[in-house]
C-alpha cells in the first residue's frame, strides 16, 4: 500500500446523486457509476454478487422477460460536456444467465436528451428514442457499444456541444441485465483506451439528498509497516475486511492491519457506520 498521510476518522456523506447533480467531462471522458442516479430504482435491484464491480454495488434489471421486454424503470444521469465533439456511449455490463441461452438478458434501451446530433453512426432518432443496446460478458463485466433497432446495428455516436448539459436515460429490457457503469468517450481518447482507463466518477452540485444506501465509514488503515491507505468499509468477517479503494472492491487480512485498526474493526459493522 503507498504511503499516505494520517487523517481521523470520516464518515462519507451517501454517494448517490442528487436531482441537483451533474456529472462532468474530464479529459474527454464521462463517467458514471449506475448507482449513481436519483431516479426510482423500480425493477432495477442494488446488488454486489458479481465480482469487480466498481463503485458501492450494481444494478440487475428484474422486470420483463430475459428475451426482451418494453422500456419500463428509467434512470436519468445529467452531464455536461466541457469539450465539444464526438462521442461514443459504452456501458460496462453482464448478463447474467439462467439457460444455456447466450443471446438473452444483454440488453437495456438507451436514450439522449439535449442539443446535439448525430455524428455518423444511429440516425438522430433513434438516439433521442428509447433503443435496444447490447453486449456484456456471460461470466464477467463486458462492454455493451452498438444499438440495435430493427436488427440493424448502429454505433452510439453523438456530436455534443461545449458547455451543454445533457440527459442520459437507461431503461430496463431484458431481465437479468446487469449494469456497473457508463462511459461517453470523445473520439480523440478512443473507446479501448477509455474502457482500459475506466476513470473515477466526477460530479457537481449536492450529492446528499437521495441516497438509498446507509453512509459508509471511510477510514485510514495503517498496516504493520506504517503504510496507510484510504479505504471505505464495507463488510467484515472474522478474518478479512472488504473494503473500496479508488472505487475497486479489496479484501484484507485484519491480521496485517495495525492495533488499533483491529480494535476499531472488532466494534465497527456496516449497519453502525
Amino acid at each position: 500500500m503507498p504511503i499516505l498521510k494520517t487523517f481521523p476518522l470520516i464518515l462519507l456523506l451517501p454517494t448517490l446523486a442528487s436531482a441537483d447533480t451533474v456529472f462532468l467531462e474530464k479529459d474527454g471522458i464521462v463517467a458514471i457509476e449506475a448507482e449513481s442516479t436519483s431516479s426510482r430504482l423500480g425493477d432495477w435491484k442494488k446488488k454486489t454478487d458479481v465480482a469487480d464491480f466498481m463503485g458501492e454495488c450494481h444494478l440487475e434489471f428484474t422486470g420483463n422477460k430475459p428475451e426482451n421486454g418494453p422500456p419500463k424503470s428509467p434512470l436519468e444521469y445529467q452531464f455536461t460536456i466541457e469539450k465539444g465533439g464526438t462521442y461514443q456511449l459504452t456501458l460496462r455490463a453482464r448478463k447474467r444467465l439462467e439457460t444455456e441461452r447466450e443471446d438473452i438478458s444483454n440488453d437495456c434501451y438507451v436514450s439522449l436528451e439535449g442539443d446535439f446530433e448525430a455524428a455518423g453512426g444511429a440516425p438522430l432518432k433513434l438516439l433521442e428514442e428509447p433503443t435496444k443496446m447490447f453486449g456484456g460478458n456471460s461470466d464477467s463485466w463486458g462492454w455493451t457499444r452498438r444499438l440495435d433497432a430493427n436488427h440493424k446495428k448502429h454505433d452510439p455516436l453523438y456530436a455534443l456541444k461545449s458547455g451543454e448539459t445533457y440527459t442520459l436515460t437507461i431503461h430496463g429490457r431484458s431481465k437479468n441485465f446487469n449494469l456497473d457503469r457508463i462511459l461517453l468517450v470523445h473520439k480523440d481518447v478512443g473507446l479501448r483506451e477509455a474502457q482500459k482507463k475506466n476513470p473515477r466518477e466526477v460530479r457537481s452540485g449536492p450529492s446528499t439528498s437521495s441516497s438509498n444506501f446507509t453512509p459508509l465509514t471511510e477510514r485510514r488503515l495503517t498496516n504493520r509497516e506504517g503504510r496507510t491507505i484510504l479505504a471505505k468499509l464495507l463488510s467484515k468477517n472474522t478474518t478479512t475486511v472488504t473494503v473500496l479503494i479508488d472505487d475497486r472492491r479489496h479484501t484484507l487480512e485484519i491480521s496485517t492491519l495495525s492495533d488499533e485498526d483491529q480494535e476499531f474493526l472488532k466494534e465497527w459493522s456496516p449497519e453502525k457506520p
